[in-house]
């Protein structure tokens, strides 16, 4: 696991529960997999930017917020 991976994962889980969606309802506002979405939060898969775009849009927030 790098640091990049852990501040974009950490990132993401923060404002998923900010925005009070569960992993699935993120999964199906942003058209990813639910055991996608959990594998970034946990750190085990490093999404791309087209990932990260579409999770910055279901969670209504620029992409860059999810960004280090």
């Amino acid at each position: 696991m790098t640091n990049l991976s852990d501040t974009i994962n950490s990132r993401i889980k923060r404002a998923r529960q900010a925005a009070g969606l569960t992993q699935q309802q993120l999964a199906d506002k942003s058209g990813i997999h639910r055991v996608s979405i959990a594998n970034i939060e946990r750190g085990l898969w490093e999404p791309g930017l087209d990932s990260i775009r579409c999770i910055a849009d279901a969670l209504g927030v620029a992409y860059k917020r999810l960004l280090p």
